[in-house]
């Protein structure tokens, strides 16, 4: 039933948006959505003789209290269907948050989450490359509201920063455990994957996200030959790499200044309610009120949410938000600088994880990356399984 439900999982982190399928107004479920129903459904019957209680619930629970009282205050001011969304994304949050009730619990072997993680992510590269090589055009379904991506990898997430960050994380962990175990020319082999992968996303967060995760990764582990060759692979991958369109250059300017813009409106928001936000989540009702998006040609799959992930919370939540949601962000290091303080054969993997986390956070500054399903996954997997690690001492 464990080797089951993991590849449940593994397949719907696999599959990405093509899963997708819509259930009414703007609202779709995905096989990723029903993967993380089902891995709850047995973490809960797998633990229902024996209690267990995570020991960062705290932030997650105050967080999701904020996210709620925010959405009642719009009660009334706003349509009930608007409302009635924003319930269903506090639920999703929390649906997900409860993944580290799961894998921080004895239910499934640390291990086994690890492997989960970096297998899906090698997963998602190769299918990328079989997507750069055939279907490199994305022009063709901006009808349905997708970026018309073109001559860029972006798998089975149909985005290509999104896929990037998963890339990017995936390529760190693996430098955790290449010499840890068996198998390190496959290890190798999936390393080259992942950082080629991302390279052909040209997404330019995602390879600023990855450099900073390897900074990191350096600083803690010293493995100083190790990081240099992946950064010698990723210099030379970046400039062997076609460039011969726009989404190909890395210096366009175009979308650094449409996220500019985007700032600019979320701290627009903030200052207009600044204590409790304007309701998480019901920034696409915003969105079309004030015209900052337009659906009457194609539908808008980015209306719903800010760029920055710190100002997403910011203007859906306000300072009160922030607070409680910086207090979790602070919750998801401990296991790693425990893992860092902790026993040898927790060092290196820990130092993984405590990069990964650095990457995700330099890549939620241009995107709002900590909010997103198949980001999510990773980020209270990890933490819930990095936890597991530590007391297993392996």
């Amino acid at each position: 039933m464990q080797l089951f439900v993991l590849t449940i999982l593994g397949l719907g982190l696999i599959g990405g948006q093509i899963t997708s399928l819509p259930l009414f107004a703007n609202t779709r479920i995905t096989l990723l959505d029903i993967s993380v129903l089902i891995v709850l459904l047995y973490g809960a019957y797998e633990s229902r003789k024996k209690r267990f209680i995570p020991p960062h619930w705290a932030p997650i629970l105050s967080f999701a209290a904020v996210a709620l009282i925010s959405l009642s205050l719009t009660w009334g001011y706003v349509p009930t269907y608007v409302v009635g969304g924003g319930l269903l994304y506090v639920f999703r949050w929390i649906v997900y948050a409860a993944l580290y009730w799961v894998s921080a619990s004895a239910v499934i072997p640390a291990a086994s989450w690890l492997a989960l993680l970096i297998g899906s992510g090698i997963a998602v590269g190769l299918v990328g490359f079989m997507q750069y090589a055939w279907y490199p055009d994305l022009r063709n379904l901006y009808y349905l509201g997708w970026d018309p991506h073109y001559q860029r990898l972006f798998s089975t997430l149909l985005d290509p920063n999104f896929t990037g960050i998963l890339l990017g994380i995936t390529a760190i962990m693996l430098l955790s455990v290449i010499g840890k175990g068996k198998g390190a020319a496959w290890k190798l082999a999936g390393l080259a994957i992942a950082v080629v992968s991302l390279i052909l996303t040209y997404s330019r967060s995602s390879i600023a996200a990855f450099a900073a995760g390897l900074i990191v990764f350096g600083i803690l582990t010293k493995r100083v030959t190790l990081v240099i060759g992946v950064t010698v692979l990723l210099a030379a991958g970046l400039m062997l790499a076609p460039h011969t369109g726009e989404g190909q250059n890395l210096l366009r300017t175009v979308s650094s200044y449409a996220r500019l813009g985007n700032a600019e409106r979320a701290l627009g928001l903030i200052r207009e309610k600044p204590i409790m936000g304007h309701g998480f989540n019901i920034l696409r009702f915003i969105a079309t009120e004030r015209s900052w998006i337009d659906e009457r040609t194609a539908p808008s799959r980015a209306g719903n949410g800010l760029d920055t992930s710190l100002l997403f919370v910011g203007a859906t939540t306000g300072i009160i938000g922030i607070v409680i949601y910086g207090w979790l962000l602070i919750s998801f290091l401990r296991p790693g600088i425990a893992g860092i303080n902790g026993k040898p054969g927790v060092r290196t993997v820990a130092a993984g994880y405590l990069a990964s986390f650095a990457a995700l956070l330099v890549h939620s500054l241009f995107i709002n990356s900590l909010f997103y399903p198949w980001v999510m996954v990773w980020m209270w997997v990890g933490f819930g399984a990095m936890e597991r690690y530590i007391k297993a001492g392996k």
